[in-house]
C-alpha cells in the first residue's frame, strides 16, 4: 500500500449561518450529516459556510488512490488505516496495528462520510467532503476537505435548497498526491550534465529512468515554513552513494533496490518516502525558517536523477492543490487540460513509511541501495 495525506478544515473551524435570519447554526451539523442530510432536514433554508483556521493533515495507508466510505469487509478493515498521530479540535487520534473492528485495541481509520455541493457568489460549484475518523465502532466527522482546490481565503460558500445535492452512500474522493519537491540547489541530470533545479525551465530536457530524455512541461516553486512537518529531509552525501547532500520534501519518494524488498513485497525496486529513511545520522530532518521547494512536471510521470539518485517527478494526476496554490493550479490546468481526470500509473511499487522502516530494519544498510545514475544504471 501507498501512504497518502489529505488536508481538512476541522469542524470547529467551519461556521454555518442561516441566510434568511443571519443566525449561526450549531457546528454539529458537520458531524450530524453523517446520519443523513442534516443540511436539509435540520435547516430547511439556504445556508452560508465559511472556513477558517489552519488545515490539518491526515495520513493513512491507501490501496487504490480513493478515499471511500466504510472501507471494511465484514468486521475487517481493508484500507485507509491511520498511520500518523493527529490532534483535531483538542482530541488526539493515535494509529494502531489492529484491523479488526471490535477487537480490544480497535482499528483507527479515515473515511469519506458524505459529499455536499456548494456554490460561491459567482455560481462556481465546489464539492465539499465530510471526513471522519472511526475508532472501533465510534465514527466522528472531524472536518471537511474539497474535491479540487479549497475556496480562496475569505470566500463564502452556499448550500442552496433545491439546487445543492447531498450524498452519503457510496461516494468516493480521488486522493491528491503530495507534490514531490526538491530544495533549491539540487542538481538534476540533463543530457548536457547536472544543473541546479532552479535553472531548469519548461522546454528543457532531463534524463529519466523509464523514458530516456523527457521534456519539462512545467516548473513550480513554493517557499514555505520549513520548521514543522514540511522541514526538508537531508540524505547526506554517501548515505545512498550520493556525492552531495540531497534535500527533498518529506513525502518525496526515492527508488531503492533490495533483495529483501523482493522477498517481502514481491518487487526488487520500490519507491519509498524520504521521511521513512530518517535515522538522525545519515538521513535527517533539517528544519529551516524558509524552505525553497521546486517541482518538475513531465508529459509522463517518471523518475529523474537528483544528485544522481532516481526520485520522482511531479505527478500530473490529482496533484495537491492545497500545496501548489490557485495560480499554479490554473497554469497547470491550462497546460494539462485533463489534469484532474488522469489516473495514476507508476512503474514501481510504493511503500508506506511503516513498510519502508520494516524493510530497513530487516536488511543491513548494504542490502538496500539507491538506484543511481553512473552505478550500472542507464535510462531505459
Amino acid at each position: 500500500m501507498a501512504e497518502r495525506t489529505i488536508y481538512i478544515v476541522s469542524k470547529n473551524d467551519v461556521t454555518v449561518m442561516r441566510d434568511y435570519v443571519n443566525q449561526r447554526v450549531n457546528s454539529k451539523i458537520i458531524d450530524d450529516a453523517k446520519n443523513g442530510d442534516a443540511f436539509s432536514w435540520e435547516n430547511p433554508h439556504d445556508l452560508t459556510l465559511t472556513f477558517s483556521g489552519d488545515r490539518t493533515a491526515l495520513t493513512f495507508e491507501d490501496a487504490d488512490g480513493v478515499l471511500s466510505d466504510d472501507p471494511f469487509a465484514n468486521e475487517r478493515l481493508q484500507d485507509q488505516r491511520l498511520t500518523e498521530q493527529v490532534k483535531i479540535d483538542g482530541k488526539t487520534y493515535k494509529p494502531t496495528d489492529e484491523t479488526v473492528r471490535w477487537s480490544g485495541k480497535g482499528q483507527v481509520n479515515v473515511e469519506n462520510e458524505y459529499e455536499v455541493t456548494l456554490f460561491d457568489d459567482a455560481g462556481n460549484e465546489y464539492r465539499m467532503v465530510g471526513v471522519s475518523i472511526t475508532e472501533g465502532y465510534s465514527t466522528s466527522v472531524v472536518g471537511v476537505t474539497f474535491d479540487g482546490p479549497f475556496p480562496p481565503p475569505g470566500t463564502s460558500l452556499h448550500y442552496i435548497q433545491g439546487v445543492s445535492t447531498y450524498n452519503g452512500t457510496g461516494q468516493t474522493l480521488a486522493i491528491p498526491s503530495d507534490p514531490v519537491c526538491f530544495l533549491a540547489g539540487t542538481l538534476i541530470e540533463t543530457p548536457d550534465g547536472a544543473r541546479a533545479i532552479e535553472t531548469l525551465k519548461a522546454g528543457m530536457r532531463v534524463l529519466t529512468l523509464e523514458n530516456g530524455t523527457q521534456t519539462i512541461r512545467w516548473t513550480g516553486r513554493n517557499v514555505v515554513c520549513g520548521l514543522g512537518r514540511l522541514a526538508p529531509i537531508c540524505i547526506r552525501a554517501g548515505a545512498l552513494d550520493n556525492a552531495r547532500d540531497l534535500y527533498v520534501s518529506p513525502n518525496h519518494r526515492i527508488l531503492l533496490r533490495s533483495s529483501f524488498a523482493e522477498l517481502n513485497f514481491g518487487q526488487g525496486e520500490v519507491l519509498v518516502p524520504a521521511k521513512a529513511l530518517v535515522n538522525g545520522v545519515s538521513v535527517l530532518r533539517v528544519p529551516m525558517r524558509r524552505a525553497d521547494y521546486l517541482h518538475l512536471m513531465l508529459d509522463t510521470h517518471d523518475l529523474v536523477f537528483s544528485e544522481g539518485i532516481a526520485s520522482e517527478s511531479l505527478f500530473a494526476g490529482h496533484v495537491a492543490a492545497h500545496a501548489l496554490g490557485h495560480d499554479a493550479m490554473a497554469e497547470l490546468d491550462e497546460i494539462f487540460p485533463d489534469l484532474r481526470h488522469l489516473s495514476q500509473v507508476t512503474s514501481h511499487m510504493g511503500l508506506t513509511a511503516r513498510e519502508t522502516q520494516y524493510l530497513m530494519h530487516q536488511a543491513c544498510p548494504d542490502a538496500v541501495q539507491a538506484v543511481r545514475l553512473g552505478a550500472g544504471v542507464t535510462p531505459r
